[in-house]
C-alpha cells in the first residue's frame, strides 16, 4: 500500500434537493482524487450521501479540499463531515448472498431477528426497500463464509415461521441481479378490477 495516500470520507446529511451530489462531485474534479466508493439513499426527503475518495495526503487531507467541500455544502443547506484515515481501503469481496424479507408489516422485531441471524454467520452489507405497498419488501446483500449458507437458510426459515414474515434466500450473482419479483392479485383485494385484463 502507498504509505503516503490516506482516504477520506466525505458524507453529506439533510433535506434532499437537485444538484448536490453535482455540486459535490464539480468540487472532487477539481483536485487529484480517486474515488473509491459512493453510497446514497433518500427517506422522506432525507438525503444521505456517502463519498469515500483517495489521494496522496497532500491532496486529500489538505485544507483547500476541505474548505472547498465544506463551503459548497453548506452553501446548499447541508450538513457535511469528512473524516481522513490514514488506511486506503482494499476493494471488499462481493457479497454471497441475497435475502429478500416480505411482510405486511415487517416490524422492527421481525427484522431485527433477520439481522441477529445474518450478524451471528457474516455481516450484512448493503440494505434496500424494494417495495412499500400493499406489502413492505427489504432487500439485504450480506456475507457469509461458503460453508454457512445452508445454516443461513434454515435459521432464516425459522425466523420466518416466528414472526410471520416470508423469506427468500439465494447465493448472490449478476443473474440475480436481473431478477424481478412479479405478485398477481388474482383475487382482487388488493387491486380493483381483473389482473388477466390489465
Amino acid at each position: 500500500m502507498d504509505t503516503d495516500k490516506v482516504s477520506v470520507l466525505i458524507t453529506v446529511t439533510g433535506i434532499d434537493k437537485p444538484g448536490v451530489t453535482s455540486a459535490l462531485f464539480e468540487v472532487l474534479s477539481a483536485h487529484d482524487v480517486e474515488l473509491l466508493n459512493v453510497e446514497q439513499v433518500v427517506i422522506r426527503d432525507r438525503l444521505t450521501l456517502g463519498v469515500l475518495v483517495s489521494g496522496a495526503s497532500t491532496v486529500a487531507d489538505g485544507d483547500p479540499l476541505h474548505a472547498e467541500v465544506t463551503a459548497v455544502i453548506q452553501r446548499l443547506g447541508l450538513d457535511v463531515t469528512i473524516e481522513r484515515s490514514q488506511d486506503v481501503p482494499v476493494i471488499a469481496e462481493p457479497s454471497t448472498h441475497t435475502i429478500v424479507v416480505l411482510g405486511r408489516p415487517i416490524t422492527p422485531a421481525a427484522f431485527g431477528a433477520v439481522a441477529s441471524e445474518v450478524a451471528a454467520l457474516g455481516n450484512i452489507d448493503f440494505i434496500r426497500g424494494v417495495s412499500d405497498y400493499p406489502v413492505t419488501g427489504l432487500e439485504l446483500r450480506v456475507s457469509v463464509p461458503q460453508e454457512a449458507g445452508a445454516d443461513l437458510q434454515a435459521n432464516l426459515a425459522r425466523v420466518a415461521a416466528r414472526q410471520g414474515i416470508d423469506i427468500a434466500v439465494e447465493r448472490y450473482s449478476l443473474e440475480r441481479r436481473a431478477k424481478r419479483l412479479i405478485v398477481f392479485d388474482v383475487d382482487s383485494t388488493l387491486v380493483q378490477g381483473e389482473v388477466i385484463e390489465m
